[in-house]
């Protein structure tokens, strides 16, 4: 009985010893678990979470796609007519002929057939503008009082023979007798002569409508009729074609048609003075024959006219004028 007591003891104290045991074990981890560091996995913040504080929104104004601009149209054409002296023509065309070059637009016809032709054309309003190599008279200007006259160059009046003469100079007052019939041979003139000819005087001047004819007429011959054996021709390139194809011949042109195939003759006149036809003369007016070359408008020029008229008085035009053998007006 007390070996089975003692027994039932000795295990229940094996119990109770393995009990604390095991709860000492327990203790020991569980203080260890609560002094070991903690290992936190870090947590991911998710994509739509912006931890920064955001501004509101900024409302902004969308510019409107850019557009194609239409190609621009052409301008539209525009046209004059001009028409006059054949002294102011080629100054005119070759001005026509740069300024359309840079106006694709601008169309300017342009023809001859003298002052008169130019005068009578513009009072009539069949031109846009007349050309003159004269003054118009008190008559033209009274029946046309809208008229506007524009000088656009100075020009000088040559008289020329036939290379092969050897006239040195000549006299006003030899020149005016010469046209006038009264001198018909070169050898009544000191120092001339045309060789292997009768020195028979061959006189070559402009038509009627000529406004160079008009002025050669009323300054050296003093507004008396030349005489009816005068070949009358319609350009000054007529007058200085004939006399350099006639030994005999003498004529008169605008200094800007004065060539090699002619000879320009110096004048002598007051004083004793010979001059001779060149620009620098023309200029100082020291050359007794001499003037200004014009264009004229009715009424105050506007639009095509205005502007082409503008650019032969610019210094391109003016150089124009220069480069045609005329003095400038600046």
């Amino acid at each position: 009985m007390k070996a089975n007591w003692s027994s039932s003891l000795l295990i229940t104290i094996g119990l109770v010893v393995l009990l604390v045991a095991a709860m000492a074990v327990a203790g020991c981890t569980d203080t260890a678990n609560k002094n070991a560091p903690t290992s936190v996995a870090p947590v991911s913040t998710p994509a739509a979470v912006v931890t920064a504080q955001v501004a509101a929104p900024v409302a902004t104004t969308t510019a409107p796609a850019p557009t194609t601009a239409a190609p621009a149209a052409p301008k539209q054409k525009q046209t004059i007519k001009i028409s006059g002296s054949t002294t102011v023509l080629p100054i005119v065309q070759k001005a026509a002929d740069q300024y359309m070059a840079a106006h694709p637009e601008a169309d300017i016809q342009i023809s001859g057939g003298g002052s008169g032709v130019g005068i009578q054309m513009i009072g009539a309003k069949t031109v846009d503008i007349g050309m003159t190599s004269r003054d118009l008279t008190t008559a033209e200007l009274a029946k046309n009082p809208t008229f506007v006259v524009t000088s656009v160059a100075q020009d000088g009046i040559a008289v020329i023979v036939n290379p092969a003469n050897t006239i040195p100079y000549i006299t006003l007052d030899q020149l005016k007798d010469i046209y006038l019939g009264k001198i018909t041979k070169w050898t009544e003139i000191t120092g001339a002569n045309v060789p292997n000819t009768n020195n028979q005087i061959v006189i070559i001047g402009r038509d009627s409508a000529s406004g160079t004819r008009v002025y050669f007429d009323e300054t050296v011959l003093l507004k008396a009729t030349p005489a009816n054996k005068m070949l009358e021709k319609n350009s000054n390139g007529a007058v200085t074609q004939t006399v350099a194809q006639t030994p005999g011949a003498i004529g008169y042109v605008s200094i800007g048609f004065v060539s090699n195939d002619v000879k320009a003759v110096p004048v002598w006149y007051n004083a004793q003075k010979i001059v001779a036809p060149t620009l620098d003369n023309v200029k100082t007016k020291t050359y007794p024959v001499s003037r200004d070359l014009y264009i004229i408008t009715n009424g105050k020029p506007v639009g095509l006219s205005g502007d082409f008229i503008n650019y032969i008085m610019s210094a391109d035009g003016q150089k124009i004028v220069a480069d045609e053998g005329y003095v400038t007006m600046n």
